[in-house]
């Protein structure tokens, strides 16, 4: 697991991330269709006849360069799952690494317009545009491999209902983006309000499938207990509120060293101990053998000197 780290990292783990990041390619969205509401006014006042970076039905517009960037964010996405599958031993994980193939190749098609190559080449070859200015012959094409390789990929989704709830909304934008590409449904009279429809469609789409695909990799992620608890112990680990019931720690005193001063002063020696004397009974009588009595200690009394003979009172002792 540590190998895959770097990689598992690239996605996030709470869902205010996927929030922000929903809201946050909306807004773009709305912000560049709107510029490209208010570009006729604005290339006036500039006297120039059109702004290629605010035309989004232009190539080189910024909102085709941000869907191109969003698909190929996508693909990487879709590899880090293919990387998951393989860890876990899925049996659908090739579907992974075509997808993200797929989602290259989109990448591409958007900048440098593959799909009017192949609407031009087969009205040529076969003779017929089919309806209208032939748009119908790519979704054609495009329907047969990617119906193939989406039907795969609902199977993986199947399994997780956030990213199954948004996959089908792609599915279904991808289909009324079709409807409204070859004009067959014109929800608006303005062809400039036509324009901004078409061309809001394929980044909503794309937005999306990207959330569909980084919500699956991340449940992919939390399907290993020990990254998943490691996770959720990071973010809701708080500080343990002590019980009502437990007595605070007792504060241990501080022991304080013995100054310089102090340790330079003598030692006060100490008083030897006097030992005391020990009364005992002795037999005074030559006729009788002595009895051994018990001893029975008295209150030492200090000998008292009479005179300068040495001559000492005795207390009598029978």
């Amino acid at each position: 697991m540590e190998s895959q780290n770097d990689i598992t990292n690239l996605i996030p783990k709470g869902l205010g991330a996927y929030w922000f990041l929903f809201l946050g390619c909306g807004t773009v969205i709305v912000l560049l269709e709107f510029a490209y509401f208010k570009m006729p006014s604005l290339a006036e006042q500039l006297g120039l006849t059109t702004i290629p970076p605010l035309d989004v039905s232009s190539r080189g517009s910024l909102l085709n360069w941000c869907l191109s960037v969003l698909l190929l964010v996508t693909a990487i996405v879709s590899l880090i799952n293919f990387q998951l599958g393989l860890k876990y031993k899925d049996q659908r994980t090739n579907t992974w690494f075509w997808t993200a193939v797929a989602l290259i190749f989109l990448s591409l098609d958007v900048q440098t317009a593959v799909r009017e190559t192949v609407r031009d080449v087969l009205t040529a070859v076969s003779g017929t545009s089919l309806y209208r200015d032939g748009t119908v012959w790519w979704l054609i094409l495009y329907s047969f491999f990617f119906g193939i390789l989406g039907t795969r990929l609902l199977l993986n989704l199947i399994s997780y209902a956030p990213s199954l709830g948004l996959y089908l909304l792609a599915v279904s934008g991808m289909l009324l983006g079709s409807l409204v590409e070859i004009g067959f449904i014109p929800i608006f009279e303005n062809p400039t309000q036509n324009t901004i429809l078409q061309t809001a469609i394929p980044p909503a789409i794309a937005l999306f499938f990207f959330l569909a695909l980084t919500l699956f990799a991340r449940r992919q992620i939390f399907r290993d207990s020990e990254t998943a608890l490691r996770w959720f112990r990071k973010v809701w680990q708080q500080t343990p509120i002590p019980a009502e019931n437990q007595s605070p720690p007792k504060e241990s005193k501080p022991v304080t060293a013995p100054s310089s001063t102090a340790s330079q002063q003598p030692a006060t020696p100490a008083t030897p101990a006097v030992a005391t004397p020990v009364a005992t009974t002795t037999a005074l009588s030559g006729t009788s053998s002595a009895v051994s009595r018990p001893l029975v200690q008295k209150p030492t009394v200090p000998f008292k000197s009479t005179d300068k003979d040495d001559d000492f009172d005795l207390a009598d002792s029978a």
